[in-house]
This record gives C-alpha cells, structure tokens and sequence, in this order.
C-alpha cells in the first residue's frame, strides 16, 4: 500500500509535529506533504525525510507569518495531487484534512483538535496572539458560514482518530462523527529519573497566554518557590516583568538539557488546558510528579494522587494552594514511570497501523 503523511505545517518543535515523526516511523517509505517547513524551527530529524511543501511556501519565515496567510494553504491543500497513493494520513489541526484526493484514495485523519480559531477563538488574546485576535475580530461575521464548511468537509473524512477521549468526544459533538482514540507516545528511552534532585519547580511551554503560565510563575513568586521557565513566545517579556527573584527563564532547551531539567525537577506546574498535551508525559516518564489544571487532556495522562494533583480553576490561589497540598505529600517515582509506559512508541506505532490497515 502505498501511504502519504500530510500535515499542516512544520514551523514549530511542538507536540503535533512530534506525533508526525512517530506516523514517520509508522510508515517509514511515506513521504510527507505539508504547507510550510522550516528546517531551523523544528525537529532536526526532518531533514532525513523527504517532504514537499505547497507554493509560496519559502516566503515564509515564521510560524505566525505561515498561519495569516491561512486561505492560501487552505487552497494548496484542496488541489494538492495525491493520486499516485492508495491511502492518505492526514495530521491535522486546522488545515491538513481538507485535501480532496480523488475517489480512489482514502483519506483517514488524525485530528488534534478542532481548529481553535473556529471553535474557541476567545481563547486568544492581545498580549499572546495580537494577529491571531484581530482576525478572530474579522471573521467573527463569518464563522457560522466557516463552521459549517468546516463541518461539511470533515464529515467526507473516510475515518477519523484522535488523540484522546477529550478530543473523540469534541468531534462527536462537532462533526458528529465517531473517532478512534490512539494515545500520543512519549519516548520513554529519551526521559527517564535521576537520583539528583534540585529545588525547582519547572514548567515547559510555549509562551502564549492560553498557556496560563502566568499563574505558575505569580504562585511561585508570591510563595517564594524556585521556577524554571522552558519555552519563548509573546508573552515572554510580559511574564518576565511579573516574575520575582526565584524565577528563572531559560528559553529554549534541546533534549539533553529538557531532560536533565524534567529529572530533577521537584514537579511539573502544568496550568494549560490542553486537548491532550505530552509535556505531562514527559515529566512523569522523567518520574516527577505533575501539578495540573484539572482540565482536558491530563485527566486521562495523570493519575490524581498517584502521579500529579489537579487544582480546579485557572487562577493563582488555586495552583499556590496545589503546590502547598504536595509540599506535604510524597510520590514515588517508579509508580510514576510505570503509569507512563502504557503511552510507549510501540503501542502508539501498533496503534496506528492497525487503524490505518483497517480501511
């Protein structure tokens, strides 16, 4: 069978395009489609592959940049040629899964979520965003038209996977389509516990304010608790300036040193609300426990009590409150590594391929 991976950009080192490189090894001979690539910005092993990019593509220096010029790849997506493949396998969050291959190839789609742009655009704001807000502002007139086009080619998808049971369930209730769940893999060889154990708490996002890291940082700041901040984004200066003296920022890490950090790191802060979010599997793959906004993705990644703590509500007192809950309890680390083995590379690559064989 001849297989063809497609998905919507590669501008980021972020978790959709982490799941591609385990579809890679899926499906080793696939070769790969998508709108924009930017080798410096992603992950390295891409540039073994072969992919190809739609046009206008190299006029694009960012990930922002890519995403304004949102109807063009819609169009490249539309009238891209796959006829010479039995079978696509489309990635997609918001563009990825309006190709329209001709009849005698089946599209199957895993889908991260629902473009956020359609269906939560007010989870965007000035201070993260900007661009992103304004043209929420602007196709606010639109978006039943959107939705609707949106819904209607989804529902052409032969078949449809996601990520988790938060996301199968926004489908259903979205497209009314039923969806299989195969669990995004952490790679347990890559993270793993030390016996070394720093002071800090960490946290590890993108800089942008759906992220919530605002609160991590004000909690840790007003308890006096030291944070290390991975990640850069647009809120960067933002946090920066709210942050008190026990807050470190570091930026962007390479793997070595995420995993150094995850290891000895006293708990994960994890205030996001995620559609399934692998940076809580990272940390407990690493053994640490993981302190998270009881929302989304993480209610089926972390065992409450067991592996992490949920706190209710996205506010600072309710994650300053969580962090005093753990500082008075204990957690054991192989229970922790052991809970995250049921998300390995092997059951996801099974996974995928039983679902796509399935056809």
């Amino acid at each position: 069978m001849r297989v063809a991976l497609v998905h919507d950009a590669l501008c980021v080192r972020g978790g959709a395009e982490k799941l591609v490189l385990w579809m890679k090894k899926a499906f080793p001979e696939a070769p790969i489609f998508t709108s924009v690539y930017l080798p410096e910005k992603t992950f390295p092993e891409y540039r073994n592959f072969e992919i190809h990019t739609l046009p206008l593509s190299g006029l694009i220096n960012n990930e922002n940049q890519m995403k304004l010029l949102y109807p063009v790849w819609y169009h490249g997506f539309k009238t891209l040629d796959l006829s010479e493949f039995d079978l696509v396998l489309s990635s997609s969050t918001y563009l990825a899964k309006f190709i329209s291959p001709p009849p005698q190839v089946k599209h199957i789609s895993y889908i991260n979520a629902p473009f956020r742009l359609l269906w939560r655009p007010e989870s965007y704001t000035t201070n993260s965003r900007s661009s992103f807000k304004y043209l929420a502002t602007i196709l606010k007139p639109f978006l039943p038209l959107i939705r609707n086009l949106d819904r209607k080619l989804t529902r052409q998808i032969t078949k449809i996977a996601a990520n988790s049971e938060n996301i199968a369930k926004a489908i259903m209730d979205i497209y009314q389509m039923p969806a299989t769940v195969i669990y995004p893999p952490v790679d347990l060889e890559e993270f793993s516990p030390s016996k070394e154990k720093g002071t800090y708490f960490l946290s590890v996002s993108r800089l942008v304010s759906h992220k919530r890291v605002d609160i991590a940082v004000d909690a840790c700041t007003r308890l006096g608790k030291d944070l290390v901040v991975v990640g850069d984004g647009p809120e960067m200066e933002h946090l920066k300036k709210s942050a008190g003296p026990t807050i470190r920022f570091v930026g962007k890490v390479n793997s070595d040193e995420l995993s150094v950090l995850y290891s000895q790191a006293r708990a994960l802060l994890f205030p996001s609300e995620e559609d399934f979010g692998i940076v809580p599997l990272e940390a407990q793959a690493s053994g640490i426990p993981v302190i998270a906004f009881g929302k989304g993705g993480v209610l089926e990644t972390v065992l409450e009590g067991e592996t992490g703590l949920f706190f209710k509500s996205q506010t600072t007192n309710d994650i300053l409150d969580s962090i005093i809950q753990f500082e008075n309890m204990n957690f054991n680390k192989k229970l922790i590594r052991d809970w995250v083995k049921k998300f390995s590379g092997t059951n996801f690559i099974n996974g995928i391929r039983d679902f796509v064989f399935s056809v």
